[in-house]
């Protein structure tokens, strides 16, 4: 159904897989984390190994793990011949240990049963929409509610974090090099910013539809650093801090954050 390298890619790109993880710390079957039960079970799992000082931090990072997965679909209807069933009893919810220079731990989502939904070509923009309410009414939203009536995450900062979409956009269309599906790929993220009706999240405005504000760039002044849209919690784990494009890091803070990278970057210069 998908190419190797297409594969390749979404794994990659959004922890989307179709072989399980050899040695994975912990699975459950994503069906199952729509049940309390389940899901605090995943949190007491994951909220310990990424060192969460509080629920919140495993209830951001599980979102941002969420916007991941959500974009394969989104790639899936502009790229490939077919998309796949989003359904949640379709995947499991991987916990692996990724080692690297920068080794970290994070939730990927393997998929079980590849139901194929062949992309009608002549109908696309119409079956584009249907597909992506379905994805964020039926197996996105309930499970932000859930992460919201577990850990007290407010909804919104949890739906604040999904304009990051944005920046998977921006990567494929700059990368892509066959002009229909870069055609496909632009109208798609105006429809996903702009156009997609607010129902399938649950909330009064679309969550994608998002103004950016900048800060300066320290590194390279001439391409200012994007404001994060919500809080990611980093600054609640252990020796956590804000991010330097964090809304919540007061300007004041953010210029001395500035000052010191300045410092660091003539230091590896000299």
């Amino acid at each position: 159904m998908f190419s190797p390298e297409q594969r390749q890619l979404m794994e990659s790109h959004f922890g989307l897989t179709f072989e399980p993880h050899p040695s994975p710390v912990a699975t459950f079957k994503l069906i199952d984390l729509y049940e309390a039960e389940h899901m605090q079970r995943f949190l007491d799992e994951y909220n310990p190994v990424i060192k969460g000082l509080e629920p919140a931090v495993g209830a951001m990072y599980l979102t941002s793990n969420l916007i991941l997965f959500s974009s394969a679909l989104h790639y899936m209807v502009a790229c490939c011949d077919h998309a796949i069933d989003f359904a949640p009893e379709h995947f499991t919810a991987e916990l692996i240990y990724i080692e690297g220079n920068y080794s970290y731990y994070t939730v990927r989502f393997c998929v079980n049963e590849a139901v194929a939904i062949p992309i009608d070509l002549n109908n696309r923009e119409q079956q584009r929409n249907e597909l992506f309410a379905r994805l964020y009414a039926h197996t996105i939203r309930p499970l932000i509610e859930l992460l919201h009536q577990l850990t007290k995450t407010p909804k919104l900062q949890m739906w604040g974090s999904f304009p990051r979409i944005t920046y998977t956009y921006e990567s494929l269309i700059a990368q892509e090099k066959d002009p229909i599906r870069k055609q496909r790929l632009e109208a798609d993220f105006h429809y996903t910013t702009d156009e997609m009706p607010p129902d399938a999240f649950g909330t009064k405005r679309n969550p994608y539809h998002h103004t950016y504000r900048y800060v300066d760039n320290p590194l390279n002044p001439d391409v200012p650093y994007r404001m994060k849209p919500t809080c990611c919690m980093y600054y609640r784990t252990e020796d956590g801090e804000y991010c330097y494009t964090c809304p919540r890091l007061k300007p004041k803070d953010r210029e001395v954050r500035k000052q010191q990278m300045i410092k660091e970057l003539a230091a590896k210069k000299s």
